[in-house]
């Protein structure tokens, strides 16, 4: 297959996203932050100064997001009641379904139902089309949702800069705190940062890539001008999607999301 430069990046800093695809069809996406959106991204992949080893909410070190799923849930919540009392109209804020997903989750040990995950993402979707864009239609791989690479094509900057406007609104708003708790409770049980380590380990135990493969290697090949050819197995693709990790190729373009339609 034949592959453009793959782009590792986030273009929304609330969440690291499988996004912009423009006419040349390159690639992009990077991990989760580790942050609640009160705290928004950190694409880095590390954690903020104000994640020091002093906050009982993070462990023993500032690797990790939390000490427990329950302690992340209220952390989302406090940090959402922040957001209401200093910004009252912010976009940042957890809508009312959103935030009754997270309140159930800290009944339940921090864990997110399945039911309550693909919720979330509907909220989402539903979101974008209420502004007036298409139907994001997520990609599924080893049950995880990720936003399909997306073609700028035909947009208008104006059109380009109320998109990602959209998208950052509807993402923070409806799902991102869900989906961040929900893969942390499937894919991250010492709920680390480093979410290079997470997809390096998830292809070794899928054996996609051999036991000596490490994060050096796999950020070379995610700067490379063309993906290895493992990059295009079923496992490799469930390992991405997990993370919220991807890449978009040229062969792939009539699957790309084109938000005029």
């Amino acid at each position: 297959m034949t592959n453009v430069k793959i782009k590792w990046r986030s273009i929304i800093s609330a969440l690291a996203i499988i996004v912009c695809v423009g006419a040349c069809a390159s690639a992009c996406s990077a991990p989760w932050s580790g942050k609640t959106q009160a705290g928004k991204a950190n694409t880095s992949g590390e954690p903020s100064a104000s994640q020091s080893s002093a906050d009982p909410d993070f462990g023993e070190d500032s690797g990790h997001l939390a000490s427990s799923l329950q302690a992340l849930a209220k952390r989302m919540l406090n940090d959402d009641n922040t957001l209401k009392k200093e910004k009252k109209d912010s976009d940042d804020v957890m809508s009312t379904q959103q935030r009754d997903i997270i309140v159930r989750a800290t009944k339940n040990n921090g864990k997110i139902s399945r039911s309550d995950y693909e919720q979330s993402w509907m909220n989402f979707r539903s979101c974008i089309v209420n502004r007036g864009w298409t139907d994001p239609k997520p990609l599924s791989y080893g049950g995880f949702y990720s936003m399909p690479a997306m073609n700028y094509a035909g947009l208008t900057d104006s059109q380009s800069k109320k998109l990602d406007k959209d998208l950052s609104y509807c993402i923070g708003h409806e799902m991102m705190n869900v989906d961040l708790l929900y893969r942390t409770q499937e894919g991250n049980a010492e709920l680390s940062t480093d979410y290079h380590q997470l997809i390096v380990d998830c292809l070794i135990k899928k054996n996609v890539v051999p036991t000596s493969y490490s994060k050096d290697q796999f950020s070379k090949d995610t700067s490379s001008d063309s993906a290895p050819e493992f990059f295009h197995s079923a496992e490799a693709q469930e390992c991405f999607a997990l993370y919220q990790y991807g890449y978009a190729e040229t062969s792939d373009q009539a699957s790309y999301w084109k938000p005029l339609g």
